[in-house]
């Protein structure tokens, strides 16, 4: 099935070339009816340009389309049979010269992106043009129509380079933009015959051709002549079958035209104007005995301009090209694969090593070249510094996690928190700002008869304040499990934190100790924010105490203690000031009153439901705002 979409793909091909040959042959022949040259014009730029393009099947079409169009003209049989065979091989020739007139081991399909491409496509036109300028003079010659050596001969000669420079760049440079697919022929695997011995066949050919030319030109038409002709052309059909050895490569690029495209292009633009300009100056200016002679001094003034104004021209190009277009397409090439290039970064040596061949220049290029060799340096650098960075906070956010889990574990954190014990019940929560915090809360049984409960606010956040709080909360609760009252443990714990604290932090605590058979309930409030107390049946309301000075401030402050007696279904809800200071996108804050109206909306529900909805309140309140300060929060409940 693949095998048929191709024969159809090349015969359609073969069709549409030669339609296009038959069509621009159709309207010159119309145009220009009188003029006895009338075959010769701009169509012939277009064989040449297919054959580079499609190969065989596009010097098929050409040759098709040309005798085909010879025909509709009423010509002889002879004359259109002769013209399928010269127009195959004036399409062939370059198709062929292109892939085996190689310097290198590589190739590419036919396009004009650099100087070297145009030199190369400009020598096979050039050989082209004489080849087939002789072989029509050769067979023309011998049907008696005009001598080998004539001004008919030099002027297709003329007519065909010219021609096939000034119209058959702009179309290959026009397929190439366009994306026209062109046929690549296959390499061969293996050869019979020698290339050299091609190369040696050329030689002959050019050397029997230029010898031949020069000898029909001082005499009449002989054997000698026919003969030379005869082994001349036997020749050309012969390196016609040479293998192509090269390797074919495409070009890969998001570029549609390359810089040396664009400026080929206004090159061949100019170049056609002046040869515009040059045939209309000569249609006035040459005088001639006969219309041969006259389109001979016409051409042959197009063709010097031209030569002078290409070769000019070719040579400001390869000068451009060498040291902008080259210097910049490989730039722009590093570049590219550069940032394209994940591990671009362990590349730089290559980068900076491509960029020294052009930092040479005193150019706006070598200044390019120079930045773009120095940014690849220091953004290795930068990189280099950056990996570092970010390893070191790999290491600082292992720990922090490792922290976060210590930290974690020191807070107690099953619940329910005494399964054993049913004269009261404890629930907290800790939400820290950062990956650690300051906040911390305890509840622990300082005997079988004595509940302790505690909340507190290390200054600052982070990993001070969380060293702080580690201080903070084993003193406490070592104090505590010794006997003593809350504030002997506050005045004892004030005394240990002062020492050695040059960074002058500090701690706000509340602390309560229950005696479980009585319900009484004694407590200490160093510089934190007021419990909320509710009685059961009633709504929440303050626990009103004159709080003390923060622990760690200063030393041998007297802190003051006072009870109250819990009743059956009393809570004590405890909390921090990330709960009451939140603040939302307006920086309003959360507030005191707000949190006492939320409390009494839910005020029966369970204890761990209770927090998750002061949590929830706050998160709503806050919005899309980050969360500031740590939340913590512990309420108890008296069951007894």
């Amino acid at each position: 099935m693949k095998g048929l979409e191709d024969i159809k793909s090349k015969i359609i091909l073969l069709a549409l070339c030669s339609a296009v040959i038959f069509s621009m042959k159709f309207i010159f022949h119309y145009f220009f009816p009188g003029i006895p040259i009338s075959e010769l014009g701009p169509s012939s730029a277009l064989p040449p340009v297919l054959g580079l393009m499609f190969g065989v099947w596009g010097a098929a079409g050409a040759a098709i389309g040309y005798s085909v169009s010879e025909l509709v003209a009423g010509s002889s049989p002879e004359i259109y049979i002769i013209s399928f065979f010269i127009q195959f091989l004036y399409a062939y020739i370059p198709y062929k010269l292109w892939y085996t007139l190689n310097w290198d081991k590589t190739t590419t399909l036919p396009r004009l992106d650099t100087v070297k491409h145009l030199a190369k496509f400009v020598v096979i036109m050039f050989i082209n043009a004489a080849v087939m300028a002789g072989l029509l003079g050769f067979l023309m010659d011998g049907l008696g129509l005009y001598d080998l050596v004539s001004l008919t001969t030099l002027i297709f000669a003329v007519n065909n380079f010219d021609f096939s420079i000034m119209f058959g760049t702009l179309i290959l440079i026009g397929a190439n933009f366009y994306g026209i697919s062109m046929y690549k022929p296959k390499k061969a695997s293996k050869t019979r015959i020698p290339s050299r011995l091609f190369d040696i066949i050329a030689v002959m050919v050019v050397i029997i051709f230029i010898t031949n030319s020069i000898y029909s030109a001082f005499t009449l038409p002989n054997i000698w002549g026919w003969i030379a002709g005869a082994v001349t052309y036997s020749l050309v059909l012969v390196y016609i079958f040479r293998p192509i050895t090269s390797e074919i490569r495409e070009r890969i690029t998001e570029i549609k035209m390359s810089l040396t495209e664009n400026l080929i292009v206004i090159f061949i633009i100019i170049g056609a104007i002046i040869a515009i300009l040059t045939g209309i100056i000569s249609l006035f200016t040459v005088s001639a005995t006969s219309t041969l002679q006259f389109w001979d001094s016409v051409y042959l003034n197009i063709t010097l301009i031209l030569s002078v104004f290409y070769i000019s021209s070719i040579a400001f190009l390869w000068y451009i090209e060498r040291n902008i277009s080259t210097p910049i397409e490989s730039i722009s090439d590093i570049v590219k694969n550069y940032v394209s290039d994940s591990d671009g970064i362990r590349n730089n040596d290559t980068i900076i090593s491509k960029c020294e061949q052009y930092t040479v220049q005193k150019s706006e290029v070598g200044i390019l070249a120079s930045s773009f060799q120095k940014m690849t340096m220091d953004l290795e650098s930068y990189m280099k510094n950056l990996k570092n960075v970010t390893a070191e906070k790999e290491r600082i956010n292992t720990e922090l996690n490792v922290a976060k889990k210590i930290q974690e574990d020191m807070l107690p954190r099953k619940f329910p928190a005494f399964p054993e014990r049913d004269e009261f019940d404890v629930y907290a929560m800790n939400v820290p700002a950062k990956e650690v915090g300051g906040d911390f809360y305890d509840f622990f049984l300082i005997d079988e008869s004595h509940l302790a409960i505690v909340i507190a606010d290390v200054s600052g956040k982070g990993v001070p304040a969380a060293l702080f709080m580690v201080v903070a909360k084993t003193l406490i609760k070592n104090y505590a499990q010794l006997g003593k009252s809350p504030e002997e443990v506050f005045n004892a714990v004030n005394n240990q934190l002062c020492e050695g604290n040059d960074e002058n932090m500090f701690v706000t605590a509340w602390m309560g100790t229950l005696e479980i058979e009585t319900g009484k309930f004694t407590y200490v409030n160093a510089g934190h924010n007021p419990p909320l107390l509710k009685h059961a049946g009633k709504n929440y309301d303050w626990l009103k105490l004159k709080p003390g000075f923060v622990l760690g401030g200063m030393e041998d402050i007297h802190y003051h203690e006072n009870n109250i007696i819990l009743e059956p279904g009393d809570r004590v809800y405890l909390y921090t000031d990330g709960v009451t200071e939140a603040s939302n996108s307006n920086y309003e804050l959360f507030g005191d009153s707000c949190l006492l109206q939320i409390m009494n909306d839910k005020q029966d529900i369970g204890l761990k439901e209770l927090l998750a909805y002061v949590k929830e309140k706050v998160d709503n309140f806050a919005g899309e705002r980050e969360q500031f300060d740590d939340i913590t929060m512990l309420v108890m409940e008296y069951k007894k």
